[in-house]
């Protein structure tokens, strides 16, 4: 009696339904559909430490955090797709010396002592914008930074120009 296809429907049923539940991949992640995935590796095909976030109904977007060695940041990106692979924003974490003249120069008028730089993001929206976000955290005299300090999130146009700030304590 010839068994292989019935081991080839019950190993398809298996793969088919370990595939749909959950919709998780190896790393316990949300997968993305098709057309991101393919869109993703084609552009980081060597991006590691790769974490899908699950999709909130009824949004049609994908976000993904994942660090490459690639030219556009200092080694860790967030992008969010739609359902189509199109980029809707590109949120790139760069080093302070990236930061427009116009942002230094708002942070060590207003804010002069007491804080060091947490993370730095360049966001690229998907009309060719650009911002950034830059998180300052409060620091001890001795410059460390304190256990349950407040921490600035300030947000700024490509110009430079201060758009807002967001005080967590």
């Amino acid at each position: 009696m010839n068994y292989k296809p019935t081991i080839f429907f019950l190993l398809s049923t298996l793969l088919i339904v370990n595939c749909c539940q959950g919709q998780q991949n190896k790393n316990g992640t949300a997968m993305p559909t098709p057309k991101v995935l393919v869109k993703f590796n084609s552009l980081y095909p060597k991006a590691t430490a790769v974490f899908w976030h699950e999709k909130r109904l009824p949004d049609s977007v994908q976000r993904v955090d994942f660090d490459c060695n690639c030219q556009e940041g200092i080694g860790h990106l967030v992008i969010t797709f739609d359902t189509t692979g199109g980029i809707l924003e590109k949120d790139i974490l760069v080093s302070v010396k990236y930061l427009p003249g116009n942002i230094l120069n708002y942070i060590e008028n207003n804010y002069p002592n007491g804080f060091k730089y947490g993370d730095i993001d360049k966001i690229n929206d998907n009309s060719g914008g650009i911002s950034y976000q830059v998180t300052l955290l409060q620091t001890n005299p001795d410059g460390d930074i304190l256990s349950g300090g407040w921490t600035y999130i300030l947000k700024f146009k490509a110009s430079g120009e201060y758009i807002s700030v967001e005080k967590r304590e």
